[in-house]
């Protein structure tokens, strides 16, 4: 098991390393091993998973991009008017609304590949790879450890508030 996690890794490294810019290079690589280990995905469900995944990615960064970038275009200090905060608001609830709509849609097409259980765990390992850069970064990119958080570590997202 640990071979085929070493050959995806180094595969979907290389593959992605053509798309991949700058920084974002080395993270989206740590982050492609980060879910493929914890999802344990086979090669043939990796081959059909990532780019289906990257594709989801993608709309979710430019769905982010076109709507948030509107919200941050009203005064950053908080010294704006009432509508002025009531555009920001209904941005926002419009950013929420595509990014579930969103997720609802590419649900459905992991669904075609991959169990619902491993789906849940894509769920829980992309918050755990989100954990893992923040403690980084707050740590001035001092790795924590080889694999970051364990699964077991924290509520999983669906659970919060229990």
């Amino acid at each position: 098991m640990k071979k085929q996690t070493l050959i995806l890794f180094i595969t979907f490294f290389t593959v992605f390393s053509s798309y991949a810019q700058g920084g974002n290079e080395k993270i989206e690589a740590i982050k492609i091993a980060f879910i493929t280990k914890r999802l344990q995905l086979t090669t043939d469900e990796a081959k059909t998973f990532w780019p289906i995944y990257n594709q989801y990615e993608a709309e979710k960064r430019q769905v982010r991009e076109s709507t948030l970038d509107k919200i941050q275009d009203t005064k950053t200090d908080g010294d704006f008017s009432n509508a002025d905060a009531e555009q920001a608001i209904t941005k926002y609830i419009e950013f929420k609304a595509k990014d579930l709509d969103l997720t609802k849609k590419y649900v459905a097409e992991f669904r075609k590949i991959i169990p619902a259980t491993k789906i849940a765990k894509l769920v829980t390992a992309e918050e755990h790879f989100k954990k893992m850069l923040a403690k980084q970064a707050q740590k001035g990119g001092q790795k924590e450890g080889p694999d970051g958080p364990e699964p077991g570590d924290g509520p999983r997202p669906w659970q919060r508030g229990q």
